[in-house]
This record gives structure tokens, C-alpha cells and sequence, in this order.
């Protein structure tokens, strides 16, 4: 390989449809071939988002439960083979192990994805991402909500925690004309209902079950929309969590309000046709449902903990409420509901507008070069002093 090409080697648990993932296989489709080599290693084999790579360059640990002693050794072989000049871990147990095994088989750098460590996380691991920071050059985390977190609450050295947001894809993630509209929702059997859409999986930091006690309350005032639809687009996580959430909907009486789909590939035309995008959750990163909607061109109704870095601003790009129970959530359903097409196409585009401007994919993967390279050339690790040059 020549000596300009740098090899990096990405560790993640799976391809599953996900923002994380979405944005790991993003950046590994879109990084420049000239400067990088790209190489993937997965968890498991489980089928989800496509990558741009040949099979040589995809490796499977077949460790579903890893960190699995089997799926340890597989992965410090694999280091040891590929002789990678940078590791990029991501998520979870793959950042604490993946920092640990790539340091032992001497890899030059190492650079850590944090997603989120949010309250629900189990304590074991919050310890052990703080007991393994140090075997990371670079963190790399979405959310300047991230940064304070590990900043303030785990002591990450602060120089090390670079804020680097989502990117989206604004080909793909585009406004619908109406025909185009109206065709996605009669494909979904949606036609002619006033239709939000939730992105992401049933579990309780994405906050569904406030979500139907909002409806709850809105339906015992009289003033929830008979026709009103919500699509639940995302795979049940915890099983016994979307269990409640179905029976309190069902008990609440508003079941059929809620549309389950599932994981689905083509969120993208889910989003585009729909009124709005609503994200109450109790924590979020940065989150791509938030993104996606604005590149869609359709408002987007948040918490505040679901906007802690400003994407939406209250009757700009969408609603924002303060808080994220039920209350909150029911007030903010309720603001919506009441605006008229106008008001809601002219938030759409304002959405649009500050996705083109603060969100684009060749930003985000620009800035994650940035780090490489300056790793590589045994310079500053802040993105700020990347900018600066060495």
C-alpha cells in the first residue's frame, strides 16, 4: 500500500438500521480512496444498512454477545493482520474493548465514536468508558450535549472530545411535490389523514409511552383529531418497554392513532410525505430524525432535551417544548395540530434552507478527515487546532 494511504480499520456492533450506524456507513462510503483505506469489522452478520465495500474488506467477529472471549481474540487478530494505521470504534462495549485491543496490538491511533451515555445507561459501562478514555487519541461525539457529559460527569480531558455534527444526505432526504406526496401515503394506506412521523426504536429514552399519555389527555378534551396518524418507524429494542407502550395505547384508547412499522429501508419517503416529525425524547445526541425531517422540508416537533444543540428553533423550523412529559408533549401536539398548511410548508422550508446551510455529508466527513490527518501527521488532536494547521 502506498505510504500516503492511511489504513483505517471500523469497529462497530452491527449495520442495524440506526443514526449511529447510519453515519458510520456514511462516512466509510463517502471517505476520500486517494488518502484513506477503509476497512469494516462488525459484531455480527445481521442484515441492515447496505456499505459500499467489497467483502474483502468487511469482517464479522460472529460475537452477537461481544464482548465474548471468541470475539476478543477474532478481533485482535484481524488488528494484528490488517495492521491498521488508525482504529475508529463506535458504540457501547465497542469503543471500551476496541480501545483496549487495538492499544495492546500497538495501533498507531485510536478514535472513539461516543453516541450517548445517557442516565439509562448500566453504570459498568459509563466506569469503563472513563477507565479507557485515555486509550483514545480523539473522541468524536455529535452533540456539544455529548461533550459536557463527558466533559463535566465522566472528566474526559476536554481537549480530546471533538464536536463534530451529523451530516445527511440532501439528495436522498428531500421535500416531496404533492403528487409524490399523496402516492407515498396511499402506498401506506395513509391517504388523507393528518400524518406525524416518529423515527427511531421503542425504548424508553425516545420516550413513546409519554408520547400516548399526551394523546390520552388531548383525546379526554376532545381535542385529538379523530383521523390523526402517528408512525412508529423503528425496531422494538426492549421488548417488555414496547409492550407497555401497546397496552397503555390500547387501555388509553388510542391505539389506533399509532401506526407500528417497524424498521424500514426507505424512511426517507416515509418522512417527505408526512405533516410533521415529532422526536419527544428524555435524551438524544444529535439526533439524524431531527435532520432528516429539516432536509425533508417538513417541521419537526421536539423536546428540548431531544434539541440541545438549537437545530429547531421554536416556531422556525418547528415546536419546541420545554419539557418531555406529557404535558409538555400534549401543549406542543396541540400548538401543531392547530396550524394551517401555510404555516407549516413555510416551516418545512425554513427547515430545508438550515439543513442545506449546517448539515451537509461533505461536512461531516470533511471534519472526520480533518482529525485523521491530523493524527497522522502527529499534530493537534482538537478539531479547532486542525483548522489552525500544525
Amino acid at each position: 500500500m502506498s505510504a500516503q494511504v492511511a489504513r483505517i480499520v471500523f469497529f462497530i456492533n452491527s449495520l442495524e438500521q440506526g443514526g449511529a450506524e447510519r453515519q458510520f456507513t456514511e462516512l466509510i462510503a463517502r471517505l476520500d480512496r486517494t488518502r484513506f483505506d477503509p476497512l469494516l469489522v462488525t459484531c455480527t452478520r445481521r442484515p441492515g444498512i447496505a456499505l459500499p465495500l467489497p467483502p474483502e474488506k468487511v469482517f464479522s467477529l460472529d460475537s452477537p454477545m461481544f464482548p465474548s472471549p471468541a470475539g476478543v481474540w477474532r478481533l485482535g487478530r484481524i488488528l494484528a493482520e490488517a495492521a491498521p494505521d488508525i482504529v475508529h470504534t463506535s458504540k457501547g462495549w465497542e469503543n471500551v474493548i476496541g480501545r483496549a485491543i487495538a492499544r495492546l496490538r500497538r495501533v498507531p491511533h485510536v478514535v472513539a465514536t461516543v453516541c450517548t451515555l445517557a442516565a439509562g445507561i448500566p453504570f459498568s459501562q459509563r466506569l469503563s468508558e472513563r477507565l479507557t478514555a485515555t486509550m483514545a487519541d480523539v473522541h468524536i461525539v455529535n452533540s456539544r450535549g455529548i461533550k459536557d457529559m463527558l466533559v463535566g460527569d465522566l472528566n474526559f480531558d476536554a481537549q480530546t472530545v471533538v464536536v463534530i455534527e451529523n451530516g445527511v444526505d440532501l439528495e436522498r432526504f428531500r421535500p416531496f411535490d404533492e403528487a409524490s406526496r399523496r402516492a407515498e401515503r396511499q402506498r401506506r394506506g395513509l391517504d388523507g389523514a393528518p400524518l406525524l412521523v416518529m423515527s427511531g426504536r421503542i425504548s424508553p429514552e425516545k420516550n413513546q409511552l409519554s408520547l400516548v399519555r399526551a394523546l390520552r389527555r388531548m383525546k379526554a378534551d376532545g381535542v385529538l383529531p379523530s383521523d390523526l396518524r402517528i408512525a412508529l418507524a423503528g425496531r422494538d429494542s426492549l421488548l417488555f418497554y414496547g409492550r407497555r407502550v401497546r397496552a397503555e395505547a390500547r387501555l388509553a384508547r388510542v391505539g389506533d392513532h399509532l401506526v407500528p412499522l417497524g424498521a424500514i429501508g426507505d424512511i426517507e419517503s416515509l418522512v417527505a410525505a408526512a405533516d410533521g416529525v415529532i422526536l419527544p425524547s428524555v435524551f438524544e445526541g444529535l439526533p439524524n430524525a431531527v435532520i432528516e425531517a429539516m432536509a425533508c422540508g417538513i417541521p419537526a416537533i421536539v423536546s428540548q432535551a431531544a434539541n440541545a444543540d438549537r437545530m429547531i428553533t421554536d416556531g422556525v423550523e418547528g415546536l419546541v417544548t420545554a419539557t418531555h412529559d406529557p404535558e409538555g408533549i400534549d401543549r406542543v401536539l396541540r400548538r401543531f395540530v392547530a396550524l394551517d398548511d401555510a404555516a407549516r410548508k413555510a416551516m418545512g422550508a425554513r427547515g430545508r434552507a438550515h439543513a442545506e446551510r449546517r448539515f451537509t455529508m461533505a461536512r461531516m466527513v470533511s471534519e472526520t478527515e480533518e482529525v485523521y490527518e491530523g493524527l497522522l501527521r502527529g499534530g493537534p488532536r482538537t478539531l479547532t487546532d486542525l483548522r489552525r494547521g500544525p
